[in-house]
Order: C-alpha cells, then structure tokens, then sequence
C-alpha cells in the first residue's frame, strides 16, 4: 500500500534512515548498456526535502553514464536483519550534478567519514598514498530528488510513502 505524502511533508522518517545509512547505488545506462555502482554519501537534511553528496571520479563510468540533463535514479537499502520488518529502502529519482562548493561539502562528507579524510590527509602506506590521491582528484556531486518512494515495512507490510518534489 502507498501513500502519496505531498500534502504532508513530514520527512522525520526518512531522514533518520538518511542518515542511519551510508551507501547509495547510482544507476546510470551507456551505449554499454545499464549500469550501476555503490558510492558513500553524506545527507545533507537542512534543506527540504534534503541533498546527497557523494565523491567520485569524473572519468568513473556512473559519472560518464549520467545525461546531460542529469537525470539519474539512486537507492539506498538497510541491511537485512532476517525479519522481514527490517526491510527498508528510499528510491529515488534525480538531478545528479557536480558541485561547486567544495569547500562546505567536503567539510560535511570528511566530518562523516573520517577515515576517507584519512586516506588523503595522512596515507600511511603505497596503498593509502595511491587511494588518497584518487579522492584528491575526485569532484564532489549533489544528488537532488525529484521523486521519493520510501519503503519501511516496520511501518506496516510493504509500507510505501511517496513525495513529488
């Protein structure tokens, strides 16, 4: 059963779920067909309904893939914890695109993922050195959503909420 939330724009649940989470998978189609890759992201809850951002390279295949228009769809899923109750996940369709202000971006993801900050403020091995170096490189991108379906079946069985944004 879904329920249209358009009239009530009460994102509570959904932006503890945001923010309880950590990766979302962009899906993305070439000339090589369809695509789809996990990337972490930071949500950012104090605009409505919210943004995503997440690092990445411009030369990596989602980012290649997404469409002049920037129209892409991402989701983010709970671990499953063997009751079905725990299932939970947002679809969401979106504008994807790179963002200008790195500055207060970066700030938010590395305040989030510290151990990412580390890898390219203090890389401790070749390795750490080579994937420090990658993120330095890499762009920030902003995920804007245009349409949200939030599944919680700790709401009820198949519970759907949906906003047109």
């Amino acid at each position: 059963m879904s329920k249209v939330a358009d009239e009530v724009k009460d994102f509570t649940k959904l932006h503890e779920f945001l923010n309880a989470e950590s990766v979302l998978t962009i899906a993305t189609s070439d000339a090589c067909g369809p695509w789809s890759a996990p990337v972490l992201y930071v949500a950012d809850i104090s605009l409505e309904p919210f943004e995503l951002y997440f690092l990445s390279s411009a030369n990596s295949r989602h980012i290649k893939s997404i469409p002049a228009n920037g129209s892409a769809a991402v989701s983010i899923y709970s671990d499953y914890t063997g009751d079905w109750q725990s299932i939970c996940g947002a679809q969401i369709y979106s504008t994807i695109s790179k963002v200008a202000d790195r500055d207060r971006i970066a700030d938010l993801y590395f305040a989030r993922f510290p151990e990412v900050w580390a890898l390219v403020d203090n890389p401790t091995t070749d390795q750490e050195r080579l994937i420090g170096s990658a993120f330095a490189k890499s762009n920030f991108y902003r995920v804007t959503p245009s349409f949200v379906r939030f599944t919680n079946n700790g709401d009820s069985f198949a519970g759907r909420t949906e906003w047109q944004l």
